[in-house]
């Protein structure tokens, strides 16, 4: 609570990333009431749950709900995700015979490539 350089930061970088969840949950709410959005990813799927109970006559979530939960999504999944790349790198260090075979894997399916989305999937080991 106190004003030092790093709680002004957090402020800062809390009031920008509300602000562009602001903007894009605006943006799609536009796109849905012109009927131009598709309602396939999280955002699409919270704003149209919302719009139906507020059409039944239901409270439903405020924008600020809505931005709460895409923001708890992103920090969740970006947390989870360098969990998974960690204990990925410790496991393959502990055993170096399985790092050999990876490596022989993404070599093969890559080769001196970097990865794309479509080669993950045939990666197996």
């Amino acid at each position: 609570f106190l004003p030092t350089k790093d709680n002004k930061r957090q402020k800062e970088i809390y009031r920008k990333i509300i602000s562009l969840l602001n903007d894009i949950v605006e943006k799609r709410e536009k796109e849905m009431q012109l009927g131009i959005a598709e309602n396939d990813d999280l955002l699409g799927i919270l704003l149209e749950s919302n719009r139906n109970h507020q059409e039944n006559g239901n409270k439903g979530m405020t924008r600020e709900d809505v931005i709460d939960e895409c923001r708890l999504f992103y920090v969740a999944g970006q947390e989870t995700t360098s969990l998974l790349l960690t204990w990925t790198m410790v496991l393959l260090s502990m055993h170096p015979n399985w790092q050999i075979r990876a490596r022989e894997e993404v070599l093969q399916i890559c080769g001196k490539c970097f990865p794309s989305f479509d080669s993950l999937s045939h990666l197996k080991t």
